[in-house]
């Protein structure tokens, strides 16, 4: 299913250049719903995935957070966060992604122009991000599967895909969808990663970087 689009915001010139950089584009602008003001806005009616463009300067809560809860609502939607520039860091960037945000587009002078190339690789299941912070995210893998020694090798290829996918907060109907799989499989793909790993649920799968700073927020 292709994704529809919605900005969420409630900054009424954001909403509008977003809508009209979106609008002009042929492939992308039949996707494109009215914006959203708010998260209560975002949640209410049909349950379509989406890509929703998370304006962080105007939503007062935490990005993380509202793309689990607009995921829980509508499961297999995409995030990109609309960030101010030089406003989010690269801890931060990568507690995020750890969320599950698939993008972060700083608001800067030419983000109109990079909006459309940012829209365009996260609906091909692909990602937005620095470097920094997919190097970072790597690192934490290859940590937590040699942290896991000996017993991490005995994960099969697949198995170290669905852990990448649990690492990000994906749902199993998510990673079912993300890997072609059927939920079943993922549910024993889960299962099994967990025993071998020793880890008695997702949540000891999550780094300490997420972690320490999510728990500080409650």
């Amino acid at each position: 299913m292709a994704l529809a689009i919605q900005v969420v915001s409630s900054h009424p010139l954001l909403t509008r250049a977003v809508q009209k950089t979106l609008s002009s584009l042929p492939d992308i602008s039949p996707r494109v719903l009215p914006p959203a003001l708010s998260e209560a806005d975002a949640t209410r009616g049909i349950c379509i995935p989406r890509l929703f463009l998370l304006d962080a300067c105007s939503l007062p809560t935490d990005l993380g957070r509202l793309a689990a809860r607009c995921r829980g609502h509508s499961p297999g939607s995409k995030f990109l966060a609309l960030l101010s520039p030089n406003g989010s860091n690269a801890t931060e960037k990568v507690r995020l992604f750890y969320w599950g945000i698939d993008g972060f587009l700083e608001l800067h002078e030419r983000w109109q122009t990079e909006l459309p190339a940012a829209v365009r690789r996260i609906l091909a299941g692909q990602f937005w991000v620095p470097q920094e912070v997919l190097a970072v995210y790597i690192k934490q893998v290859r940590e937590l599967l040699d942290e896991r020694r000996p017993t991490s090798h005995s994960l099969t290829a697949r198995e170290i895909q669905v852990l990448q996918l649990l690492m990000r907060s994906l749902t199993n109907k998510e990673i079912s969808a993300a890997l072609f799989i059927g939920e079943r499989t993922v549910k024993f793909h889960v299962s099994n990663i967990l025993s071998k790993l020793h880890v008695e649920d997702r949540r000891g799968l999550l780094p300490n970087l997420r972690l320490s700073l999510s728990s500080s927020e409650s």
